[in-house]
């Protein structure tokens, strides 16, 4: 899927007339008869409305009728009024309207949907990709930004994530909508804001419950073929039990992993035989690609790194899998961990809410971290302004040791073969975002951290998503649907905790649905020997990237210190986190570079010189 949105403005047809797209288009038109729309889309991903002067069309897994969106919109008479359907319908999509000529045009909180906007012929543009505004425009990569990208283990904290790596392009933020009037200029509005966390767990887990069945529901068609993983976690196996509820044919599939200790195939295999007319699969471990294997950046991932570089290869193998089988949708289990695994930042904030009732729940991660007493007390007692904190991320950027992650996220680190240069690049950029009245999204440090994460997970499920078309599937995460973030949000604190119980919201929305000994589960499978094994089969194509690395070239990294530690022996893999961002960055930078004009300068393709 590729699209553009116009204005209702003269131009908009010059605009559709300049976009790089071989062959065919489709077109959806204003009220006017003018441009709107513009791209390539299947009709099953679409779902469009109108009612006299207005449209509105879904882009993506909605679960809504033409009818019920018509009911809705017959009621709309200005592009404010769209909130309400925007919070109605289930699902992961683009929202884009025409009310009376006004545009509106939105994507999801998660950012797997995102909305990139530029200036085009003298009038406001928006796309689903940075890529197409910057071959319109003939953009260039901003290179004082690429430093942001080495930043591990998920890269530059708010609002910095948010900054697109393109000239003159920029990335609306989630929970946010743009607005295009017919003048062709624009201005962003939010539309949602975080929730306060007062639901109780009874109410939560009821709702939540019927949000994650309406999240998958939305995603099926009648004899469609749905693939989801079962990896043996919670998260994933949810998503299994739910769609086997439904009357689409469904494939699990389970990826061998490499260490026999790790539990997880154990509890698939119990999950396996619970999932009645249910075809199962099997990635063999010595079948499939490791992790770390360097793979080619396509067209379709060219618009930034891809988070996550350590799983992509396996990830368009599984997209080849499922393929093969006849699925056309693969349903995982992506932030799951993220909304219902306890988090310092929740833990935190209960403990400053409600001293006395966290006492339990202090004394089990103090245990469970090994933390010294002044360790807790740091913990407990650190309570900066988000302008603060982002200002010490910047003055400890090459500090690596290990502190305990209360704060509003975790914080980013430079890796150790950064250059001082590339450190003193975005130590500034840092220093500058706390300076200019920086307000965090959400005034509670645990909804922000929660926000935040989804975001990293949302910006990694939509570049793989792109990955996965190639082969004719989507790749589906409904942890990331805009509804499903909002209730698991709205939970209260103190029934987020349990030293009993793990995840215990998604438990208890899931019960009489998953199995109860599974809901049980206390366990978590270790992937260390997948880091391990990867590295060590993959060294010589990653030392190979160090040879000729651009970054290096762009005097951001020191290649032989990199080398260093790709060659180096260590007891654990906290030493490789920082590969993941500067391995995502190099390839990526080399797949741009083999379309740079004769200055040198990183151009789209259909601009290159």
């Amino acid at each position: 899927m590729d699209f553009v949105v116009l204005p209702d403005h003269p131009v908009g047809a010059e605009v559709a007339a300049s976009l790089p797209w071989p062959g065919d288009v489709q077109v959806i038109s204003h009220c006017s008869g003018r441009p709107w729309i513009v791209g390539r889309w299947s009709d099953n991903d679409v779902v469009s409305a109108d009612a006299g002067n207005n449209k509105v069309v879904l882009f993506g897994p909605a679960g809504v009728s033409r009818t019920t969106l018509t009911e809705r919109l017959r009621g709309v008479r200005s592009v404010s009024d769209l909130d309400t359907v925007a919070r109605f319908v289930p699902g992961c999509f683009h929202l884009v309207s025409s009310i009376q000529g006004t545009v509106r045009i939105q994507g999801s909180i998660s950012t797997a949907r995102q909305v990139f906007h530029g200036t085009v012929a003298g009038v406001t543009v928006a796309a689903d990709r940075p890529w197409t505004l910057a071959s319109l425009t003939g953009a260039e990569v901003d290179t004082e930004l690429i430093a942001l990208h080495l930043l591990a283990p998920y890269g530059p904290p708010w609002p910095l994530n948010d900054a697109c790596l393109w000239k003159g392009i920029h990335a609306l933020h989630g929970g946010h909508y743009l607005r295009i009037d017919g003048d062709g200029t624009a201005r962003t509005i939010q539309w949602w804001t975080p929730p306060e966390p007062d639901m109780p767990l009874d109410r939560g887990a009821t709702t939540l419950r019927q949000t994650l069945i309406e999240a998958v529901q939305a995603r099926t068609r009648p004899g469609q073929v749905i693939s989801a993983d079962l990896s043996g976690g919670m998260d994933s196996t949810s998503l299994c039990f739910l769609a086997a509820r439904g009357d689409n044919p469904l494939i699990t599939v389970h990826y061998e992993p490499l260490d026999p200790s790790n539990d997880d195939k154990t509890w698939a295999d119990q999950c396996q035989t619970a999932l009645s007319n249910t075809r199962h699969l099997v990635i063999q471990r010595d079948t499939a690609p490791t992790w770390c294997t360097p793979t080619a950046v396509t067209d379709k991932e060219i618009d930034g790194p891809t988070p996550f570089f350590h799983v992509r290869a396996m990830t368009e193998h599984l997209a080849r899998v499922v393929s093969d089988a006849g699925a056309s949708r693969h349903l995982r289990g992506l932030n799951g961990d993220e909304l219902f695994h306890l988090r310092l930042a929740c833990l935190h904030t209960f403990a400053r809410r409600h001293p006395l009732k966290s006492i339990p729940h202090i004394r089990a991660k103090k245990a469970q971290r090994r933390w010294t007493t002044a360790t807790t007390l740091r913990f407990l007692l650190n309570g900066k302004s988000y302008p603060r904190w982002v200002s010490s991320v910047a003055d400890h950027l090459t500090d690596h040791r290990e502190t305990p992650e209360g704060d509003w996220e975790i914080a980013p680190k430079m890796p150790p073969w950064a250059t001082r240069d590339a450190v003193g690049k975005v130590r500034q950029l840092l220093l500058q975002s706390a300076e200019d009245g920086l307000r965090p999204v959400s005034d509670l440090p645990v909804q922000h951290d929660m926000i935040q994460i989804t975001r990293v997970n949302g910006t990694a499920h939509r570049q793989h998503s792109r990955m996965a078309s190639a082969f004719g599937v989507s790749l589906e995460a409904p942890y990331l649907d805009d509804r499903v973030v909002e209730v698991a949000l709205s939970v209260r604190l103190e029934d987020r905790l349990s030293t009993r119980q793990f995840k215990p919201v998604l438990s208890a929305a899931m019960r009489g649905i998953a199995p109860q000994r599974h809901l049980g589960r206390s366990t978590k499978g270790d992937y260390s020997a997948e880091f391990f094994t990867g590295l060590t089969k993959n060294r010589k194509e990653l030392l190979e990237l160090c040879d000729d690395s651009l970054l290096a070239k762009m005097g951001l990294i020191d290649a032989d210190a990199l080398r260093n530690v790709l060659l180096g022996l260590y007891k654990d893999t906290r030493p490789y986190v920082p590969l993941g961002p500067t391995l995502a960055c190099e390839t990526w930078l080399q797949a741009l570079s083999q379309t740079a004009g004769p200055s040198g300068v990183l151009v789209p393709r259909g601009r290159a010189e």
